[in-house]
């Protein structure tokens, strides 16, 4: 289980749902280890604010931990 990049799983799994229903599996499949729900997002810093690009002024995008209170909450 040597360290690995953060990668996109499968388009089959592109829901939260799924993808929970796929860790579950998993876990009773076999040795399975770090296994979460995340998605691409803004990035944000300690304080909570969104990081900056300093050249192209845009926010940072990469992978962040899944929060379905957060997601719930913007819908």
């Amino acid at each position: 289980m040597a360290g690995e990049k953060v990668k996109q799983l499968s388009i089959l799994y592109d829901t939260p749902q799924h993808a929970q229903q796929f860790i579950d599996l998993a876990k009773r499949s076999g040795a399975c280890r770090d296994l979460r729900i995340r998605s691409k997002a803004a990035l944000l810093d300690e304080k909570g604010r969104t990081i900056i690009n300093p050249k192209t002024k845009m926010p940072v995008i990469g992978w962040a931990d899944y929060n379905p209170a957060a997601s719930s909450q913007a819908a």
